[in-house]
């Protein structure tokens, strides 16, 4: 009766388990889908906020790009014409944000607006204005004319090396340009840097991120170090993106946006807890039910899987009796032959340089004991040995009944070769001991093999070859007596 009610649960578990286990990973993919469309719903608005600042920086730079490109196409033609240049370099000034027009005549002076001469080779930067074949985009902390911190745009004239037109940028536009007004908490910074993290311009909002010169030398927890590269790789390659990285106490999240000049971008530092409270807005009102249904399937899920533990456990503690049972010899309870060698073998599989050492014996004479005493006495024979030798070795090593009077013996993990030779001396000794019988006490011999792994075989086949070998030396010695495959023990050979 028993037995039929558990089989008819179990037909009836099965499909439950089955039904809740594939209800739960729906609630959970779709606790796991509103999760991250909220994340990327807030990493769309942050990534739209910074396209919007960096967008007038870039809008800024590439205006004086194209009217540095024009005016130098109208100089090259009127080359010469004072006149020419003068009006070139007011429409510049007028039509662009530079704050200041250099017109470079190729021999390190250049001419300013007001018509003064200005000494360019003075300048850090000059070695990037001379021989500009393209348009450059320069950082200086120093112009060289008023001494503030500038972007020069280079626009090198039509079909010259030597003589280009250069519009100064200042950093504080820059940085006027990119204050960030009220998308964020009050407390967002932003910066442009370029993609090795030297901060060129910063907001008005002050940073532990933003200290010195360098925005990424302050990240200094190797657990953003990965995060802060593929940033890096990011923004040269123009692909504009988000990371989260702290420094000491203070925690934000990274919003950065390539302004397609050079490797630099804009970058947009918002509080954490800022961020976790947006995006946790796009998903609180679904996130109570979810929880709570998926308490009540984890509830119900951990009592079917209790049982199934309880279950299971029961059912490997009845294979283990079984495969204990199917590996022992009934008779000297010791491994059977089978079990043996598969132990051995995975020993060698699993630690092919470790030093160990294989035992094959024989009893010596063990026909004439079953004929002169019956085959029951050397049953019992047999049995005392298998209940005795374990006591030499230590448990984990591997002792084994592998035929009628051959038994094998495996020894793990010696520390070196000299133990080969003690571990010998340990079973010569045993044999000096041993006897059986309960009323006639009888002192059986052994001949016994010995060959160490992997020195005289790597694989169990070739180990156990050289052992016989062994075991046949000692038979031709004489029996009752240990031989080495190597004869490493005949100098100091031991009779039993």
């Amino acid at each position: 009766m028993n037995e039929e009610h558990s089989k008819i649960l179990l037909q009836w578990m099965v499909p439950i388990v089955l039904f809740i286990g594939l209800l739960a990973v729906m609630f959970f993919n779709f606790f796991t889908k509103i999760k991250l469309e909220g994340v990327l719903a807030n990493e769309s608005d942050m990534l739209s906020v910074a396209e919007e600042y960096g967008e007038k920086v870039h809008s800024d730079l590439q205006t004086m790009k194209v009217a540095g490109k024009t005016a130098s196409a109208i100089l090259a033609e009127d080359e010469g014409n004072e006149d020419a240049l003068e009006a070139a370099m007011a429409a510049l000034l007028q039509n662009t944000n530079a704050y200041e027009v250099v017109y470079h005549q190729g021999s390190g002076v250049g001419v300013r607006s007001d018509g003064s001469e200005v000494d360019l080779t003075t300048c850090s930067y000059y070695y990037m204005v001379y021989q500009a074949a393209d348009v450059r985009h320069i950082y200086a902390e120093n112009d060289g004319i008023g001494g503030e911190s500038a972007v020069i745009v280079v626009v090198p004239l039509k079909e010259s090396i030597t003589k280009n037109i250069l519009l100064y940028y200042s950093v504080e536009t820059l940085a006027e340009n990119i204050k960030i007004n009220t998308e964020f908490d009050s407390n967002a910074f932003s910066a442009v840097i370029d993609a090795n993290g030297q901060i060129l311009a910063r907001g008005d909002v002050e940073s532990a991120f933003l200290q010195g010169n360098n925005l990424w030398v302050n990240v200094t927890d190797t657990q953003y170090q990965n995060r802060l590269s593929r940033a890096r790789s990011q923004i040269k390659n123009e692909i504009s993106g988000s990371l989260q990285a702290a420094v000491g106490a203070e925690e934000r999240t990274l919003v950065y946006y390539p302004l397609s000049v050079n490797d630099w971008a804009l970058i947009i530092g918002i509080n954490q807890d800022y961020v976790d409270e947006r995006e946790n807005g796009h998903w609180a009102t679904t996130s109570t039910m979810l929880v709570e249904l998926l308490v009540i399937v984890v509830i119900f899920l951990g009592v079917v899987i209790a049982i199934n533990m309880v279950s299971k456990r029961r059912n490997e503690e009845k294979d283990k009796m079984l495969r204990e049972k199917a590996d022992t010899d009934l008779l000297t309870g010791l491994n059977n032959k089978l079990a043996t060698e598969r132990k051995i073998k995975e020993y060698m599989e699993e630690n092919p340089n470790s030093l160990g050492m294989l035992f094959v014996l024989d009893i010596d004479n063990f026909k004439k004991i079953n004929d002169n005493h019956g085959h029951a006495f050397g049953d019992e024979v047999l049995r005392s040995l298998g209940n005795q030798i374990g006591s030499v070795f230590r448990v984990t090593d591997i002792i084994g009944r592998t035929g009628g009077d051959e038994f094998m013996i495996f020894l793990k993990f010696l520390k070196d070769d000299t133990n080969t030779l003690r571990e010998a001396e340990k079973l010569v000794r045993f044999f000096k001991d041993f006897t059986a019988g309960e009323y006639v006490k009888y002192s059986a011999t052994a001949s016994i093999g010995a060959a160490v792994f992997p020195e005289h075989g790597a694989d169990f086949d070739s180990l156990y070859k050289s052992a016989d070998k062994a075991l046949y030396k000692a038979k031709q010695r004489g029996k009752n007596q240990l031989a080495f495959y190597d004869d490493r023990d005949r100098e100091e050979k031991e009779e039993i």
